[in-house]
């Protein structure tokens, strides 16, 4: 063999070596990773239970208020727990049941925060002794899942051979954590929740499929029990327990799902959940499906917008204006008077009004004195004489009629408790009988 071909022989034997040494060094492994939910699924928990209702031809609607109430004959799932805050909703509940509305119940009765619904002849049992007694055991693969479940959720994931941390999609991450809420609230554990096989029990009266169907649910379940001897009519049972269970109230019904219905979108697809959520809301053609969450109401502001438009914008002119009538100002309010020398009747009038504005009985004795100045030469012996004297003398040394005796009697005597306009009353009837005895004086010294 020439040199050329032991060299190239040399070289495909080293290249041989290389793949094999990487072969048997390298280890593969499938790595489950989620996919990111994008588009509407992203904001919207609901997302895929709107299509799986679309599909039975009912509507979804999500609530976070139970004012007003949803239509006659529709499926309305009650998860607030704040849905009693006002004492008349109860029997508004009561009453819509009874006329035919269908009411779905997580865990009715079994922690005690739903007194105002003892009217549902419904309870379950603590879905943890339920548990402990009837439950199977999970095998080591499942509980190996369930715990890698389980870590998922708390955001604790694995970490890969490349030492990158997974990263679990933000929307799954809300969404777990409200499962988790919901869950601690009922006093379950999350990984309670293990697929199992429920079928319709043989009591059902009203079944929601075919006999004999068999669906796979992944969810927890517990136990289920009529009240006041009311027969079922509807029941989804497993080894598990019971998930759910249709009682007729009035011309409606309640159906209670212990401890929890799976609805959101991660959810919903495990299994037949879905299957199991259109049969435990009712979804029929034209049905109108409602989903009350917690209680919320519109900020204030907001709500004055809608609800007080018109006074809210008043309110707000009124401020405005305020505020610019408190503005600095570069000139006057309003045009500056002429400057002019007053008149001494507008001075004497101008002096009086300050008077009476500051001290009424200041002004009344002023008058007083300039009134017996000018009665005093119509009088004889003034000084002996007492005002009742002096009024009646005087009154009839004047015209008759020219002035009211015993209003200026009063006139001259108003006492300490006077009130500031009866002291100004009085002192113009003082001034108006000195004004008839300057006229008198006046007349005689013409004649």
């Amino acid at each position: 063999m020439t040199r050329p071909v032991i060299l190239r022989t040399l070289l495909v034997l080293l290249a041989l070596l290389l793949v094999g040494w990487v072969v048997h060094k390298t280890r593969w492994e499938d790595v489950e990773v989620e996919d990111p939910a994008h588009g509407k699924a992203a904001t919207d928990p609901y997302y895929s239970l709107r299509h799986v209702l679309q599909g039975a031809g009912a509507t979804l609607e999500v609530r976070s208020s139970l004012e007003p109430l949803p239509p006659a004959d529709a499926t309305l799932l009650l998860e607030s727990d704040q849905w009693n805050i006002f004492p008349e909703r109860e029997a508004r509940l009561k009453a819509w049941v009874e006329a035919g509305g269908h009411l779905v119940l997580l865990s009715p009765h079994s922690d005690g925060s739903d007194d105002g619904l003892r009217w549902v002849p419904l309870s379950s049992i603590d879905p943890r002794r339920h548990a402990a007694r009837d439950a199977p055991r999970a095998s080591a693969a499942d509980d190996d899942e369930d715990d890698d479940d389980k870590r998922k959720d708390d955001g604790k994931d694995a970490t890969p051979d490349d030492g990158k941390p997974r990263q679990t999609p933000q929307q799954t991450q809300q969404q777990r954590r409200r499962a988790e809420k919901l869950a601690r609230r009922l006093g379950i554990k999350m990984r309670d929740r293990a697929c199992t096989v429920f079928t319709e029990t043989a009591a059902t009266t009203q079944p929601a499929f075919e006999p004999g169907r068999r669906l796979r649910g992944c969810a927890p379940a517990g136990a289920l029990r009529p009240l006041n001897h009311v027969q079922p009519t509807w029941m989804l049972q497993g080894p598990a327990g019971t998930l759910a269970m249709r009682v007729p109230v009035g011309h409606g019904d309640v159906t209670g799902v212990t401890p929890l219905l799976e609805l959101e979108n991660h959810d919903l697809l495990d299994g037949d959940n879905a299957l199991i959520a259109a049969a435990v809301l009712q979804a029929t053609p034209g049905r109108a499906v409602w989903v009350v969450e917690d209680e919320s109401r519109e900020p204030l502001l907001g709500w004055l917008w809608h609800e007080a438009r018109t006074p809210l914008l008043l309110a707000l002119a009124a401020v405005a204006l305020s505020l610019w009538r408190l503005m600095t100002r570069f000139g006057p309010r309003e045009a500056v008077p002429p400057q002019a020398r007053r008149s001494m009747g507008e001075q004497v009038r101008g002096t009086g009004q300050f008077i009476a504005g500051s001290d009424a009985r200041a002004l009344h004795a002023a008058t007083r004195k300039a009134f017996e100045e000018a009665a005093r030469p119509r009088v004889e012996a003034w000084a002996v004489r007492d005002d009742a004297d002096r009024v009646a003398a005087l009154a009839q040394s004047l015209a008759p009629d020219a002035i009211d005796a015993a209003a200026l009697l009063a006139a001259l005597h108003v006492g300490g408790g006077a009130t500031k306009p009866q002291i100004l009353a009085a002192t113009a009837v003082l001034e108006q009988a000195r004004r008839a005895i300057l006229r008198a004086a006046a007349a005689r010294q013409t004649s």
